[in-house]
């Protein structure tokens, strides 16, 4: 009687955990399919190389066009707004961790083939406690943010929480929640975070598991950080991304797990003509962006930006950071500068060290132009605070050019339209409109509104280091320019030498904007400390300004 009672009680409770685990099978399928149909609508049909690395742009997108979804896309985003539930959770410094130890949510640590190691949840999920809390630590106490708001214990205490669960090829994604100063526009949030539970997708494999994890935790805590202290602009994520992809590098810089976004097909060094303030994909890809920043004007600029946030759209709190003491420059010259430095990647980084880790990003993928004289005109489209890379071959010199588009007003436009130019190239200057350039080709890009567009030769720009005109014939009153690879104004030293290391001339100067290059220079008279025109000669200059160091020689002859 007993044993017979007792066979029934193991079948009824094999039946029960096998009924269990495939409920979690259902519940897994359903949620990440939720996060699918939500990132598809957002893709719009766009094919991606890489997998999607965060879910807040597909879950903002849908909350702000809720009114728009169909049935079944509603149904995703009521999913995917509500928390999963677990059968466990830890509790290690300022967040709870939430997770399953059985099932398809299960996590799972990782071997050395990246195989899942089953039976390692509570390991896992100790990973996860033990990561975040380093994050966290590195963005307050290193970078000076604060901590995301507290949810008043909806997630069973005052702990930010975090789940773990199966989300397919997606890293994670950090919901909001609760409105905290109910502002209409830019409120604040409470907010959790889902994450994947093995991270097995993640190429290349190196950094599969707790690397991709390391990053993932560091990009959505901050996140968190933003929509819970400073604002959340549903309609302009692009920033958010942004900070979060560069954080994850700051945080963990030897994961680096952003390259791939960089090359991807969707990313920006192949897709630059779309606007800085895009919401698509190619946000991923611009995290360099706050690279820029960070070697340019130091971290402290990128926290500015958001704390202009609290009280301004994006775009605008970026130009009001940047434009306030000590960076003191327009969002329009800082990305005119970017999308130069964006020119110095891989071998090319060699000559100038703009990104700490440029040699590892891949090359501009230009549009290819062949020239013959006497004349071409190439018309294409850019959206507003976008670019276009071009090489151009000619039996006189290659040349390498990129188009502006820095109309600020529309770019802040929601769904600006691209705009239309063309690129005309003559070997005479047929008027002051059209630019010298290296290649002695006159170029001009022939626009309805020229003062919103730039127009810029690289291969100047290369040359930029070496002044110029060189050989200098020296008179007294010819002069001699040293490019600064800056579309604004700087200060910096001049100082030149004899070859024997005798001081010729020192001066401090504020640096002058020449407009054919569309560079700042410094200048010389070609005259030394007693106002004397120097002789023939080989002289040695060094420049040093905030930014750079440049060294060289110049060839001067007397007139």
């Amino acid at each position: 009687m007993n044993a017979g009672r007792n066979l029934f009680i193991l079948i009824l409770v094999c039946g029960l955990v096998v009924t269990h685990a495939m409920a979690q099978q259902n519940t897994v399928s359903n949620t990440s399919s939720a996060h699918q149909k939500l990132v598809d609508r957002w893709l719009g049909g766009i094919t991606t190389d890489v997998p999607n690395k965060c879910g807040l742009p597909a879950v903002a997108e849908a909350m702000m066009h809720r009114n728009q979804l169909s049935p079944r896309e509603e149904e995703s985003l009521a999913k995917v707004l509500t928390r999963p539930a677990t059968q466990k959770s830890i509790t290690a410094g300022s967040f709870r961790i939430h997770y399953d130890t059985v099932g398809m949510n299960a996590p799972a640590m990782l071997d050395s083939s990246h195989t899942r190691i089953e039976g390692t949840a509570d390991r896992y999920a100790d990973s996860v406690a033990a990561i975040v809390n380093y994050a966290l630590r590195f963005e307050r106490d290193s970078l000076g943010y604060p901590v995301p708001p507290s949810d008043n214990g909806t997630g069973g205490g005052p702990e930010y929480d975090i789940y773990i669960q199966e989300l397919s090829s997606l890293y994670g994604s950090t919901t909001p929640e609760s409105p905290i100063n109910n502002k209409p526009a830019g409120g604040t949030f409470t907010s959790y975070i889902l994450i994947d539970n093995d991270f097995m997708f993640v190429s290349p494999d190196s950094n599969k598991g707790l690397p991709a994890l390391r990053v993932t935790l560091a990009h959505e805590l901050h996140h968190a950080i933003q929509m819970g202290n400073y604002g959340f602009w549903s309609g302009e994520i692009y920033f958010y991304e942004m900070t979060s992809v560069w954080m994850e590098d700051a945080v963990f810089t030897q994961v680096n797990d952003y390259y791939q976004y960089l090359r991807s097909s969707q990313g920006q060094f192949q897709r630059s003509e779309a606007s800085f303030t895009s919401n698509n994909f190619i946000m991923y890809s611009r995290g360099i962006w706050c690279h820029y920043l960070a070697k340019k004007y130091g971290r402290e600029s990128i926290k500015r930006c958001w704390e202009e946030i609290r009280s301004a759209r994006p775009f605008l709190a970026i130009d009001a950071a940047l434009s306030s003491a000590p960076f003191s420059v327009s969002l329009r010259n800082a990305f005119i500068e970017w999308n130069i430095w964006n020119y110095y990647t891989a071998g090319r980084s060699e000559s100038v060290h703009f990104y700490p880790e440029g040699r590892y990003y891949p090359l501009m993928t230009p549009t290819r132009i062949d020239f013959t004289p006497p004349s071409r005109t190439v018309s294409n489209i850019v959206y507003p605070f976008g670019s276009r890379y071009y090489e151009v071959t000619s039996s006189r010199q290659n040349l390498s050019l990129i188009v502006l588009n820095v109309n600020s007003t529309l770019a802040q436009s929601d769904n600006a339209n691209a705009q239309s130019f063309s690129l005309l190239l003559n070997t005479t200057k047929v008027d002051d409109s059209y630019k010298p350039t290296s290649a002695q080709i006159f170029v001009k890009t022939d626009v309805a509104d020229p003062t919103n567009w730039y127009l810029k030769d690289l291969m100047g720009a290369v040359a930029s280091e070496l002044p110029f005109p060189n050989p200098f014939y020296v008179d007294g009153q010819s002069i001699l320019q040293f490019p600064l690879l800056s579309s604004f104004q700087i200060s910096g030293s001049l100082t030149i030498f004899s070859t024997s290391m005798d001081l010729i001339y020192a001066e401090n100067q504020a640096s002058s904007f020449l407009s054919q290059l569309g560079t700042h220079v410094l200048k010389w008279n070609g005259r030394n400390m007693d106002n004397k025109v120097v002789g023939s000669g080989v002289y040695i200059y060094v420049i040093v300004t905030p930014t750079q160091t440049i060294k060289g020689k110049i060839a001067v002859l007397r007139k």
